[in-house]
């Protein structure tokens, strides 16, 4: 058998860009993918960060404006607009905290459950097409591939971001 037989993929000649770039394309292809399966679902006025920051206010309690700043490595003012615009589009709700004058609660919505449990699907369903596409090896070397670049600290992309602008160590 030759390369690829078998396991749903080309034979086509691996592309002349180095690991990285392609590693970038997928990872915006499959953003793309999913942005575009979530609007034909009636989710189509997602922005990045807004599925981390649903996911933030899951639990039972919610999250606080602050806690989404500093999961997103941003100002609690900048964490606050993304809060209103979530809670503007029916989300989340936005209110006075319970425990803290100086603090704003962030709880999920029904329309922000659905939201997170709609992506979750649509998300399966992609990798279900991959599945098809490559095959189960061929889909299992991936990952594979992709456990072999990971770090075993599992580094954050925030983290990450940050030590590259310089506001890191």
């Amino acid at each position: 058998m030759g390369a690829g037989e078998g396991t749903g993929a080309t034979s086509e000649a691996p592309s002349p860009v180095g690991l990285g770039p392609a590693l970038r394309r997928a990872w915006l292809g499959y953003q793309l993918r999913l942005d575009a399966a979530m609007a034909d679902a009636g989710f189509g006025e997602r922005r990045f960060p807004d599925g981390r920051v649903l996911r933030l206010c899951s639990e039972a309690a919610g999250s606080t404006v602050s806690a989404i700043g500093r999961e997103l490595g941003i100002t609690r003012q900048g964490a606050g607009k993304v809060a209103r615009r979530l809670s503007d589009a029916g989300y989340v709700t936005v209110a006075n905290s319970a425990t803290s004058k100086r603090e704003k609660s962030v709880v999920l919505t029904a329309r922000g459950a659905d939201y997170l449990a709609v992506q979750g699907r649509k998300a399966r369903e992609i990798e279900d097409e991959l599945v098809a596409a490559l095959g189960e090896k061929g889909f299992s070397a991936l990952f594979t591939l992709l456990e072999a670049l990971q770090q075993s600290e599992s580094p954050r992309l925030r983290a990450y971001l940050q030590r590259s602008a310089g506001g890191g160590k």
